[in-house]
């Protein structure tokens, strides 16, 4: 914040930008679990069938894991609650459906979860912009009790 108490540009875009992240990544497992999880899983399983390097036991496992993945990350980003621990979270995600989806040689979605990779690191990056969060009402709380 500047010294008058308001804040900056920078500060209320950072904001705007990790919520709507965390919002995103939250929706998307939500809308998964809600609308039926067991049907989303089976639809994304059958693209790894005879896939080389995947045995089908992991995908099953990893798919049904996902939504709750999501929501949990998801949700901490949109608040800002251990921020840093919840956008490195998603980017080792992104790390792992990269890794899953270049198996399956699928490059237009690849190329889409690194830009998830980009959005998550930027925020790192800029981390210190964190204005509105719950992190500050944890580190203000834990200031207080020292």
């Amino acid at each position: 914040m500047f010294a008058n108490g308001s804040v900056s540009n920078l500060q209320l875009g950072y904001f705007l930008f990790r919520t709507t992240l965390g919002v995103n990544f939250f929706l998307h497992g939500f809308i998964r679990i809600i609308t039926g999880l067991s049907a989303w899983e089976a639809g994304q399983a059958a693209a790894f069938v005879d896939n080389p390097i995947l045995p089908m036991w992991a995908v099953h496992l990893f798919l049904y894991a996902l939504p709750f993945i999501e929501m949990v990350l998801g949700a901490l980003t949109a608040l800002g609650l251990f921020t840093r621990w919840a956008l490195a979270g998603g980017v080792l995600l992104m790390l792992v459906l990269i890794f899953g989806n270049a198996t399956r040689q699928a490059w237009s979605t690849v190329g889409n979860n690194m830009h998830y990779v980009l959005y998550h690191c930027l925020l790192i990056y800029r981390l210190s912009d964190n204005w509105l969060a719950l992190d500050n009402r944890r580190a203000t709380k834990i200031n207080h009790d020292m």
